[in-house]
């Protein structure tokens, strides 16, 4: 062994001859000692107080009893009394848990897995035992553990969901060979369960989860936090400013072993002197990368346009939720902050990022669950599920719970006796009941969205419980906003200011090439400082004006063709020339000009011009605004023009929703990068067009639908 852990044990008065005179007196001394050192005032001026000196290093063991001594001596004292306890902890706890009850209680543990004396064997018997595959069954001895378990004697579970079968069951109510009830300490992870016939053959369940907040090293002893017990001296030096209510927040969740690996993971990864936000974002990570189900997200307020009256209530509640506020004791804090909230709403109004911002606002991590995943087809599966994402979120608090399609998993519960509706009225009175198992310090939201509130069970929209948020369409300031954050995502902002600006140059060229718009030709060196810095524009021009000749010249054969069939002629001719006519068309088509419907020729100049050459037609539009403006009030500046898009995009997209918005900005970027396509108003004012014109064909498709089916 590289350690030896002492732990006095106080004599017993009936063990007072065995010890002898001299003897005896030496072991009363020895406990009055380790009474005078427990008693003995720590080294701290009350809650909140930090310890004069961090130790050097801390062990996983003084961690754990560090951190939950107040629970251990209570299971120590249910030990000593003679009644069997249920501990609910994390597996990594249980170790470091049983052997110190049982010495503090004055009791042998004996272990699941052990052998019962009569039947110990030596090294050669193991031997033998272990080439021949070893015991397959490791609880195979536990019968004769309890039928030979004495009065002094624990018999310790390390996995009470080993046992949760009817023929362990009823081994745990047997009695032992003397007649007595034997004493059990057992343990189980909270992320399993146990049938309650198991768990009631415990006199006394107590549960360890997280860290608490305070502790107290003795019974006279001032309680205060206990991360402040947890660290080491080099880690403390990690922060600029040591807060140990902010960093509690953060740690809530785990319990001291974890916490202890992430603080040594903070160690390794930030300089001393750090931020504390750095510090509990580095724990974050922490907490992502030994759990998959989790993430962290990056999304703000700021990233969301418009709903101001929303972020306000928002930020109300995280307020709360975050720590102490001036006026509000603690128990009234606990009183208003609801359990989460239900976002309600048309589709595409921005849900998910509000429950990604309030995570990100409350420095938590989030879970992303849709609905229907949780529904099993098992009985008692669905239920299952829905308690491993709870026992998630609490070990990760703070943290936020995102049930995406909430109305999937929370209906109303119906009064119907089918499988189907037992199954939902299972899941939802689940759903209450891990709401209403929330402790204060566990900072924990959840955060539902559907498109149906009306279907939502009344007992979760209670004021206690859900509060309910209406996400509606944006409004023109919202929609403005929402343009401005997808046109920066984009790079829209700098893309438009910089052809505004560049445009602006030439504005006296473009004048001084003709009396009217018509008659004027966009400035060679304008172009030619436009294809510098935008390469793709220059592909994009030239291929447009080799389209436009070429249509132009098939145009005018097609005429020719057309001529010729008017004329007349032998039956063979005929029939070649529509043929010829026919493959024209096709070919017309291939360049986007219908040539039986209308020639090219017919058209006037601009209608030809705004059908062939698009891009020209833009740059044109951009010079004739920017003349406008120039004699309105001596010029727009290029801020001033990105701004003046954004007013249009808000004025011509009522009823749209942010995705629809966002859409206008992310196929337009696509076409600009992949073909380069030049973005103006114009242009913009095109794909809004053809967004809200896709929307009203999927409204008619719908429609159509409901009919059908009435």
């Amino acid at each position: 062994m590289s350690a030896f852990l002492l732990q006095p044990l106080k004599q017993r008065p009936d063990d007072g001859d065995e010890v002898g005179g001299r003897g005896g007196d030496l072991r009363n001394e020895i406990d009055k000692l380790w009474d005078d050192e427990q008693s003995r005032p720590p080294e701290y001026v009350g809650v909140g107080a930090e310890p004069e000196v961090y130790p050097e290093e801390i062990s996983d063991n003084r961690a754990v009893r560090t951190a939950y001594k107040q629970e251990m001596d209570a299971v120590a004292d249910f030990l000593r009394n003679g009644l069997s306890v249920l501990v609910v902890c994390d597996k990594i706890l249980t170790e470091f848990i049983y052997e110190f009850v049982c010495n503090q209680a004055g009791k042998t543990a004996v272990l699941d897995t052990s052998q019962p004396e009569g039947m110990r064997m030596g090294q050669g018997g193991q031997l033998d035992q272990a080439l021949q595959g070893g015991n397959t069954n490791p609880l195979a001895n536990l019968p004769m553990l309890i039928n030979s378990l004495r009065h002094d004697q624990v018999l310790v579970i390390r996995s009470l969901d080993l046992l949760d079968t009817p023929l362990m069951t009823e081994l745990l109510y047997q009695r032992t060979g003397k007649g007595h009830k034997p004493q059990l300490l057992s343990f189980l992870d909270p992320s399993l369960e146990v049938k309650k016939v198991l768990s009631d053959r415990f006199a006394v369940h107590v549960g360890i989860m997280g860290l608490p907040r305070y502790v107290a090293l003795n019974s006279k002893a001032t309680p205060v936090h206990t991360v402040s017990h947890l660290l080491t001296r080099a880690e403390r030096t990690r922060f600029s400013r040591y807060d140990p209510e902010g960093l509690y927040k953060n740690v809530s969740g785990l319990n001291a072993i974890q916490f202890r690996n992430a603080m040594q993971y903070v160690g390794a990864r930030v300089e001393e002197g750090a931020n504390p936000s750095i510090i509990y974002r580095h724990i974050r990570k922490f907490k992502t990368s030994s759990n998959e189900e989790i993430e962290i997200p990056d999304t703000t307020f700021e990233s969301i346009g418009g709903y101001e009256h929303i972020k306000q209530q928002l930020r109300r509640i995280i307020a709360l939720v975050a720590g102490p506020v001036e006026g509000i004791n603690e128990k009234q804090r606990g009183e208003l902050i609801p359990r989460g909230f239900i976002f309600h709403g048309p589709p595409g109004t921005g849900k998910t990022l509000f429950a990604k911002a309030i995570a990100n606002e409350m420095n938590a991590t989030i879970q992303m669950i849709s609905g229907p995943e949780i529904m099993d087809k098992y009985v008692g599966q669905s239920e299952t599920n829905l308690r491993r994402i709870f026992a998630t979120a609490r070990r990760n608090a703070p943290s936020v719970i995102f049930f995406d399609e909430f109305d999937s998993i929370a209906s109303q519960r119906s009064t119907y006796s089918d499988g189907g509706a037992r199954a939902n009225n299972a899941v939802v009175a689940q759903l209450l009941t891990e709401m209403d198992g929330f402790r204060q310090e566990q900072a924990v939201l959840i955060i539902g969205t559907t498109n149906r509130i009306d279907i939502i069970d009344e007992a979760l929209l209670r004021p206690s419980r859900l509060r309910p948020i209406e996400i509606g369409l944006p409004d023109q300031a919202g929609r403005q906003r929402v343009s401005e954050i997808h046109s920066r995502n984009f790079g829209f902002d700098r893309l438009l200011t910089d052809i505004c600006a560049l445009a602006s140059e030439y504005v006296e060229a473009w004048e001084g090439g003709g009396a009217t718009d018509a008659e004027r030709s966009i400035p060679p060196s304008f172009l030619a400082a436009l294809f510098a810095r935008h390469p793709p524009y220059e592909r994009r021009y030239q291929a447009e004006h080799r389209r436009a000749a070429f249509v132009r010249d098939l145009s005018v054969f097609f005429r020719f063709v057309c001529n010729c069939r008017s004329k007349g002629g032998s039956d063979g001719a005929a029939e070649v020339l529509d043929r010829v006519s026919e493959q024209v068309v096709l070919l017309g088509e291939r360049y986007g000009a219908d040539l039986r419907a209308d020639s090219l020729q017919d058209l006037s100049e601009g209608e030809a011009e705004a059908r062939l050459m698009p891009m020209q037609v833009d740059l044109r539009d951009l010079f004739t605004g920017l003349q406008q403006e120039r004699r309105r009030r001596a010029g727009l500046t290029p801020a001033a023009f990105w701004m003046t898009l954004l007013d249009l995009i808000a004025e011509y997209t009522v009823d749209f929703n942010n995705d629809e918005i966002r859409a206008i900005f992310q196929e337009a970027s696509l076409e600009h990068h992949m073909e380069g396509q030049l973005i103006t108003p114009r242009y913009i004012g095109k794909k809004i067009g053809l967004i809200r014109k896709r929307r009203d064909e999927r409204k008619a498709v719908h429609l159509s639908a409901q009919r059908g089916h009435r």
